[in-house]
């Protein structure tokens, strides 16, 4: 029987990639991009500015991974940069544009009707993601990457601390309070956490189509993903730590874990900045 080959540790490709391996790079950055680009699209919303967002911090991790110094673990000193570089980087688009998920207004809704048939199941999927997506807009944007980074993809308390500076007891608190204000936020509007809340995907999806605020042609969320959030974090309900963790878990990490190819367009640039 053929003996498998582990695959190399984060540090080990650190050690070959600092003494010139392209290769060991290569394979570091592909190991991470994803999950970074995956913070990133909550965070900024849009995919183009999350692919940005992205490419500017593989190229920061290229340029200082010299000075790793293996006092923690890789990914942790990776995701040091990620948080530091989103939370001063400048406003994007939809931040910019939007006032605290106004776009969010809820649509009165009486129950299915023929209209909603004309809308694809592509289209609906569309404007659930998104809409979910911009809820977070009604929190500050360090309170959006401390929820996203803590709940949607379920760092734990020890390291979300370390991540952001905090004492672990602190990280706790502000993160309840990032929880509660999105629960109260989106309270008395998303059908999904209520049935009796007025806001219905097929309905919205209609509307945004209409108003040109969704291209059935471009589909910028139902696209380039294989699994959901959900499955990459192993999500269980009896590890729910609070109420209102249950309430809100299930419309964010059923959202979908994108894949994108244009990230493996990054590398010939990326790899060729170690030269310079």
């Amino acid at each position: 029987m053929k003996a498998t080959i582990p695959d190399p540790t984060d540090e080990t490709l650190v050690a070959d990639a600092v003494a010139g391996s392209r290769r060991a790079l290569n394979t570091l950055l592909r190991r991470h991009q994803d999950y970074i680009y995956n913070i990133a699209l909550r965070l900024f919303l849009h995919p183009d500015d999350a692919l940005d967002a992205t490419q500017e911090v593989l190229l920061k991790v290229v340029t200082h991974l010299k000075t790793f110094g293996g006092k923690s673990q890789f990914r942790t000193w990776l995701y040091r940069i990620v948080v530091n570089h989103f939370l001063n980087s400048p406003a994007r688009r939809y931040e910019r544009l939007f006032d605290r998920g106004a776009e969010l207004s809820a649509l009165a809704d009486t129950g299915p009707s023929a209209w909603e048939r004309e809308v694809s199941e592509a289209e609906v999927e569309e404007v659930r993601v998104s809409c979910s997506t911009a809820m977070l807009l009604c929190l500050s944007r360090d309170q959006r990457l401390l929820y996203v980074i803590g709940e949607i993809f379920g760092a734990d308390h020890t390291l979300g601390a370390t991540l952001f500076g905090l004492t672990p007891g602190n990280y706790r608190v502000r993160l309840h309070r990032a929880k509660a204000d999105l629960l109260n936020y989106v309270s008395g509007k998303c059908g999904l956490l209520d049935p009796r809340n007025p806001c219905r995907c097929p309905k919205k999806a209609k509307a945004l189509v209409q108003q040109g605020l969704v291209d059935p042609a471009r589909l910028l969320f139902h696209q380039h993903y294989t699994q959901k959030v959900a499955q990459l974090v192993e999500a269980r309900k009896d590890e729910v730590s609070d109420e209102i963790q249950l309430h809100l878990q299930g419309l964010f990490r059923d959202s979908p874990y994108q894949v994108r190819t244009e990230l493996d367009d990054l590398f010939n640039s990326l790899l060729g900045a170690v030269d310079e």
